[in-house]
C-alpha cells in the first residue's frame, strides 16, 4: 500500500494531466476554425514560416520557465504534426 502523499501527488498529477489534455483539445478546436477561415480565404493551411517561428518562441519560453527547450520542441512538433494530418 502506497503512503497518502504519494497517493495524493498521484491524484494532483492525474488532475494537471487531464488540464493538459483539455487545452490541447481546445487547441484543436482552434486549429479547426482557423483552417475554415483559411479554407475561405484560399490561404495554405499550414505555413513553415509560422511553424519555424512557433517552435523558436515556444523553445524560448520554455527555457524561460525552466523546462527543456527540447522536450517543448518535441512536444510542439507532435501538436503541428496533429494539425498537418487535418489538412
Amino acid at each position: 500500500m502506497l503512503p497518502a502523499d504519494v497517493h495524493e501527488t498521484r491524484r494532483a498529477l492525474d488532475e494537471l494531466d487531464h488540464a493538459l489534455l483539455e487545452l490541447v483539445a481546445r487547441r484543436r478546436a482552434l486549429v479547426g476554425a482557423l483552417f475554415v477561415k483559411k479554407r475561405a480565404l484560399g490561404l495554405p493551411l499550414v505555413d513553415p514560416s509560422r511553424e519555424v517561428e512557433l517552435l523558436a518562441e515556444r523553445r524560448a519560453y520554455a527555457a524561460c520557465h525552466g523546462i527543456p527547450a527540447d522536450l517543448a520542441e518535441v512536444i510542439f512538433r507532435a501538436i503541428l504534426e496533429d494539425s498537418h494530418t487535418r489538412t
